[in-house]
């Protein structure tokens, strides 16, 4: 009896230090278990070269693929590109070439209860005393597919299934042609210096149902035209100073 009343106080140690160190494995165990990635991974937008401006509280960035300008919305990495701006020493006011990284997102507008397509910089990389937008290469007028993007104002959206409409200026007699977004066209161009105006426009008599809106302010654009002008990939044509549409050259 003596012998049993001995061993217990054994047997009870034996237990306890079986179970601690089981405790103690299964804590290792699941301390080396991969842990979740739990940060939000960093948006850093498309890159985007342009000419940025500043000036009492408003700043501005003109993209140098499509030529136009955006508010610049001053959040994001937005005061990083304000702090190069100023340490810049140029004037207030003046352009200066920049690269960042980047989104197009609507905004509030600062008048008027609307949203704004404005620039929302993730990321500011470079800036650039000596260099600017302006393209070292232009597209030449003749002979090259000229797609229509904008007219007075409002984007070109090819509807599905439908011809883009575009025009190509042909320099063997001065012969312009292209389609309008439903039916081809035809007719005469005449150039001089940058002065051009279209005549003897023809076109095929199709009814579609859609692009006819298209067909008929591009049609419009082109028998008010009285110059152009080009710059890198894209052409503006002007009725005096009233800015008609604009279009991209396309190399098929």
């Amino acid at each position: 009896m003596r012998t049993r009343t001995c061993l217990l106080p054994f047997l009870l140690l034996i237990l306890i230090s079986a179970c601690s160190q089981q405790d103690s494995s299964t804590s290792n165990a699941v301390d080396k278990q991969p842990k979740p990635d739990t940060e939000t991974p960093q948006i850093t937008g498309i890159e985007l070269e342009g000419m940025f401006r500043y000036m009492a509280d408003a700043a501005i960035f003109l993209d140098c693929r499509t030529n136009k300008t955006f508010p610049v919305s001053m959040e994001g990495a937005y005061i990083d590109l304000e702090r190069a701006y100023l340490n810049s020493g140029i004037e207030p006011g003046a352009e200066i070439f920049v690269d960042l990284n980047g989104r197009f997102l609507e905004r509030p507008a600062m008048e008027g209860n609307h949203n704004k397509i404005k620039l929302i910089v993730d990321k500011f990389n470079n800036m650039e005393h000596e260099k600017t937008c302006a393209p070292t290469v232009h597209a030449e007028l003749t002979e090259t597919y000229w797609k229509v993007i904008e007219i007075g104002g409002s984007a070109v959206i090819t509807p599905e299934g439908m011809k883009e409409a575009h025009i190509i200026l042909a320099a063997a007699e001065s012969r312009a042609h292209g389609n309008a977004g439903c039916n081809n066209f035809f007719g005469q161009f005449q150039l001089e210096g940058d002065a051009l105006n279209f005549s003897a426009m023809g076109s095929t008599m199709m009814l579609c149902p859609q692009g006819m809106d298209t067909e008929r302010a591009f049609l419009d654009a082109l028998g008010s035209a009285t110059h152009y002008r080009i710059s890198g990939l894209f052409m503006e044509l002007y009725a005096d100073d009233k800015l008609l549409a604009r279009l991209e050259a396309v190399y098929l």
